[in-house]
């Protein structure tokens, strides 16, 4: 097993099995308690039986989606572990994509102020950045991980293994997350990723650009743990993104959240060329780009007030206004900076225009 990023303590594994079952010896079996949703229980289960420390009667099932990550689901998990003997030295596993590994997280470092926790993301999403960093919690009503808590894993295990299990929409919302990692710091890794084929993809070369993904954000948590400023530039493309997954939450039509990042990205990048002389050709190839990889969004000009509404509340906001995170240029980034309500509509309605054309 190959460290890969020091600060968020990612490990890439060759051997699964053999892998965790090594890092887990350092715990008593009856301490070794396993979170999962049901798809990727389901998905992993032949996988999970191979690893002894692994006891039926110490595993919690939850259910799948986002809108299962809420506090009765975190009272559930609590509730597991103290009827099942958890105590202050044992380790729960999270496996999954990043709901479970969020919920997961903030469940294992809450209860009894504190215990260990691994993360197995199975999803590009978790992999290159919901398992790590730190960053741990849950929605609260249709607001987008408004409860929370700071807290690094033990260990992030990557394992290539995991990424032939997507279907096409889940493997297109990770691969946002990549997308923003090369806008945000590497304009030839974005170029790569640009390129590459996600219909028929080449999965040697997807776990080599998925590492290059966790290393890129290892190196912005590692400037910045605590999301004091630098860190601001992971959450390019989710100002807006947030507002369009928590309207769509609401709507009872939910979307993915790499895909909400991908349109949230498009309106970032409008407001980028706007507001910080991004290149207009750069702009307008990646917002085609964008949008030929992830189709329409479902919104209208009559969507724009409540969007905005929901963009008061993101964690960014200083109490000064809506705060963004923006890009002069590809690899480069630029945070804090507050927007007047005018730019962001100017920004929605161009958004609109290649929504829908």
């Amino acid at each position: 097993m190959q460290e890969i990023a020091e600060q968020c303590r990612v490990f890439a594994s060759d051997d699964l099995v053999a892998d965790l079952s090594n890092l887990l010896t350092q715990y008593p079996q009856q301490a070794v308690f396993l979170l999962a949703d049901e798809g990727s229980f389901a998905a992993c289960a032949d996988i999970l039986k191979s690893i002894p420390h692994f006891d039926a009667c110490r595993t919690i099932v939850i259910a799948q989606g986002d809108d299962n990550k809420n506090i009765d689901t975190v009272a559930r998990v609590w509730q597991f572990l103290s009827d099942n003997g958890a105590t202050r030295k044992s380790v729960l596993v999270n496996l999954g994509g990043g709901m479970p590994c969020d919920l997961g997280g903030f469940c294992a470092s809450t209860f009894k102020r504190g215990i260990d926790f691994v993360n197995i993301p199975t999803t590009i999403l978790a992999q290159v950045d919901a398992s790590l960093g730190g960053k741990t919690g849950f929605n609260l009503g249709s607001l987008k991980n408004e409860i929370g808590v700071f807290s690094v894993a033990k260990a992030v295990v990557i394992s290539p293994v995991f990424l032939k299990t997507l279907n096409h929409e889940n493997f297109l919302s990770g691969f946002a997350e990549m997308l923003k990692h090369g806008l945000i710091a590497d304009a030839d890794y974005y170029n790569r990723l640009i390129a590459f084929d996600t219909f028929e993809p080449d999965y040697d070369k997807l776990h080599g650009l998925v590492c290059e993904s966790i290393k890129i954000k290892n190196r912005v948590v590692e400037a910045d743990p605590k999301e004091n400023g630098l860190r601001k530039a992971l959450n390019f493309g989710h100002t807006f993104g947030h507002a369009f997954e928590t309207l769509q939450m609401r709507r009872h039509t939910p979307i993915l959240h790499g895909y909400a990042v991908a349109y949230g990205m498009m309106c970032e990048l409008i407001m980028s060329r706007n507001l910080r002389n991004l290149d207009p050709h750069f702009c307008e190839q990646a917002c085609v780009d964008m949008s030929l990889l992830y189709g329409p969004l479902q919104v209208s000009e009559d969507d724009i007030d409540e969007l905005v509404e929901l963009m008061h509340h993101d964690k960014k906001n200083d109490g000064r206004g809506i705060n963004f995170s923006l890009i002069p240029q590809a690899g480069q980034v630029e945070v804090n900076i507050v927007v007047e309500r005018s730019e962001i509509e100017k920004a929605l309605r161009d958004f609109l225009v290649i929504n829908f054309s």
